[in-house]
């Protein structure tokens, strides 16, 4: 939900301020991560209208909005002895900062209502990355034959997750598509119901050196995903991916 607050400053500028709850979720680009679960975030803003004509502008101002979704991979157990890999469901928890650059189409008054629609980019800034990771040991190396293992209760994540920084994980700038649709039903003078969706996803690899294992899980061994008719030394790399949220917009206009 969106609470837009919003003044006239003569005929081609509008002000707002907003309330937005939205949905996040992750958004893979590759094989070696899967999006889990999406959850709920918040976010607020100021939004600055430049209307050229009385049907389109562009559309600015400033977001501030958390986001993030559950995501599942395997990753290298790095103080482990001998060799394992961990089976890690992790849920992220990231704020920005975004600049919206949007152009902003509306209707004309048709009965009491305004239809709008409005597509662009934002320009986001990371100001807080966080997660809380759920981490569990799948397979070991076996030192005597060479051979990955299966590790005992490796289906089973632990009840409580652990808090982690995701600061070096995370890529400062976020560019993003923005879309979003609505309408506004006017009740009195210029004081307006405002109804809508809006649609925010990045648009390059969030992730900074974020190092995983490529592999499956094939009766409890890891493979390489190129070749699982031997049990060979899973794949290093990073991971590549993106987020993204849906917003529900309930405002006020006037």
């Amino acid at each position: 939900m969106v609470l837009v607050a919003t003044v006239s400053l003569g005929q081609g500028f509008h002000l707002g301020l907003t309330l937005s709850p939205n949905t996040g979720f992750a958004v893979p680009r590759d094989f070696s991560h899967e999006s889990v679960a999406s959850s709920m975030h918040f976010g607020y803003g100021f939004i600055f209208d430049a209307k050229f004509t009385e049907t389109y502008a562009i559309g600015t101002g400033i977001n501030v909005f958390h986001t993030g979704g559950v995501i599942g991979y395997f990753a290298s157990n790095q103080a482990s002895q001998p060799s394992a890999i961990d089976r890690i469901e992790l849920t992220q928890r990231l704020q920005y900062v975004e600049l919206p650059l949007t152009f902003k189409m509306r209707t004309k008054e048709i009965g009491y209502t305004t239809y709008w629609g409005q597509f662009g980019l934002g320009l986001g800034l990371n100001v807080r990355a966080e997660g809380a990771e759920k981490r569990k040991t799948v397979a070991f190396l076996n030192d005597s034959t060479q051979l990955w293992e299966p590790a005992l209760n490796a289906s089973v994540l632990p009840e409580s997750p652990t808090d982690i920084s995701l600061v070096e994980q995370t890529r400062l700038f976020r560019p993003a598509l923005i879309v979003g649709l609505g309408l506004e039903r006017r009740f009195t003078g210029t004081t307006a119901l405002a109804l809508g969706i809006r649609y925010n996803v990045g648009i390059r690899n969030q992730y900074e050196d974020l190092n995983v294992v490529q592999g499956t899980e094939a009766d409890g061994v890891l493979y390489k995903t190129d070749d699982a008719t031997m049990n060979l030394e899973p794949q290093a790399v990073g991971m590549s991916g993106k987020s993204g949220q849906l917003e529900l917009l309930v405002g006020l206009m006037f």
